[in-house]
């Protein structure tokens, strides 16, 4: 009797644990995607009521994606080489806010690009760690990475709408005021994060050349880069292309808010979608939804009909950012977990970031909107057609940091 009696408080103690570490990954996406929804869409917004020029904005939101693109891969193989995965993601939950917080009071353009840099720097390791960690806690306890992630996506809708809502009638400073405390929150709950396990201590270049090496690494990188940039340069001119088709502005912030609550389905059966077709089939979905929505946006000329193709969204972004996030996770080295996210975001929303928005700016006012998005179809359909034949079936279990 006593020996059930062990084993039973042993079983239920394992699920309180198991339970508490679901809620803080769940919480740390709430928060952390709360704290950007604060901030990310009134930014721009900030910088022209400070009198900046299109050219000086431009700078800054481009400063950002360079710095996060060359340092995240740094700091993620930092993490793993000594693994000071939770050491370092507080110390930029806490050195990023104050950077925005020092910002907000910031005058001149040389003083903003200074605080820019120094907030990027500090920021360009936090998604990869939060990231990797859930995916750790996803494997323990047999739930989907998308299960947790959907959490950032309800974050990211309930902050927009909070904070759009509460500076209408305050300073609009109130934007950094309210990242800060979200971000905070976030740092708060980084002390409940469990000891990462299956680390292994490794030289910090070591790590990334083992990754570029892996076996389909290299290729799939290439097919997230070109699939990547189409979404950025959609993502950056699609409020220019609605306005110019005579879009209002409730129509286009509706079409926003459908794309990010089209995400949210996907999340929840990313789990039973992965069980049967994989990560693997999960982006080759995404990669050919992307291909067909940027051609069908090319045949839109009434603004109505772009709430319908923004549904697509989750079956487009949502479903490359669950499926490469996991297929990195399946094809890397034991050991290199952080590294591995780094270099998927690096490439994912770094450099695709930057091609996507300078290529895209080049060629709207050049070929037009519907050339431009049927060029980014050819593009994406591309991506699809070289993930096909080049994804291997190598697992990470199959591979070791030698």
């Amino acid at each position: 009797m006593t020996d059930i009696n062990v084993i039973d408080t042993s079983s239920i103690e394992h699920k309180r644990e198991g339970i508490r570490t679901l809620l803080q990954a769940r919480g740390m996406y709430l928060e952390f995607y709360m704290a950007l929804g604060a901030l990310l869409p009134f930014i721009n917004l900030y910088y022209v009521r400070l009198g900046l020029s299109g050219e000086q904005i431009g700078l800054l939101a481009a400063l950002p994606v360079l710095i996060t693109a060359s340092t995240s891969v740094l700091w993620g193989s930092i993490a793993d080489a000594l693994h000071a995965h939770r050491t370092i993601l507080r110390v930029a939950l806490l050195l990023a806010p104050l950077s925005m917080l020092a910002l907000s009071q910031a005058k001149s353009f040389g003083t903003l690009m200074a605080l820019v840099a120094i907030y990027a720097f500090f920021f360009s390791p936090i998604l990869p760690l939060i990231d990797s960690a859930a995916l750790e806690t996803a494997r323990n306890h047999q739930r989907s990475y998308g299960d947790l992630r959907v959490w950032g996506t309800i974050g990211w809708s309930i902050s927009t709408w909070l904070i759009g809502g509460f500076i209408q009638n305050q300073d609009l400073r109130w934007i950094f005021y309210g990242y800060a405390v979200f971000m905070g929150l976030t740092l708060l709950l980084s002390f409940f994060q469990p000891l990462r396990q299956g680390t292994l201590r490794v030289p910090v270049f070591h790590g990334v050349w083992k990754l570029m090496t892996a076996p389909g690494l290299l290729p799939f990188l290439i097919s997230v880069l070109l699939v990547g940039l189409t979404s950025s340069a959609v993502s950056q001119y699609l409020v220019i292309f609605l306005d110019r088709i005579g879009a209002s502005e409730g129509l286009i912030g509706l079409a926003a808010s459908l794309a990010a609550l089209s995400e949210i389905p996907v999340m929840l059966a990313s789990q039973t979608i992965m069980q049967r077709i994989g990560a693997r089939g999960m982006l080759i979905i995404a990669f050919a939804t992307f291909a067909l929505r940027w051609f069908l946006l090319a045949l839109i000329t009434l603004s109505g009909w772009v709430l319908v193709l923004q549904l697509l969204h989750g079956l487009s972004f949502g479903a490359f950012l669950i499926g490469g996030v996991t297929y990195m996770q399946e094809h890397t080295p034991q050991g290199l977990g952080t590294t591995s996210q780094a270099l998927f975001t690096s490439v994912a929303f770094g450099l695709a970031s930057l091609v996507g928005s300078l290529g895209g700016g080049a060629l709207y006012d050049r070929i037009g909107f519907p050339a431009l998005f049927r060029l980014l179809s050819i593009i994406a359909g591309g991506g699809l057609v070289l993930f096909y034949f080049t994804s291997g079936t190598h697992r990470r279990a199959d591979l070791a940091v030698n």
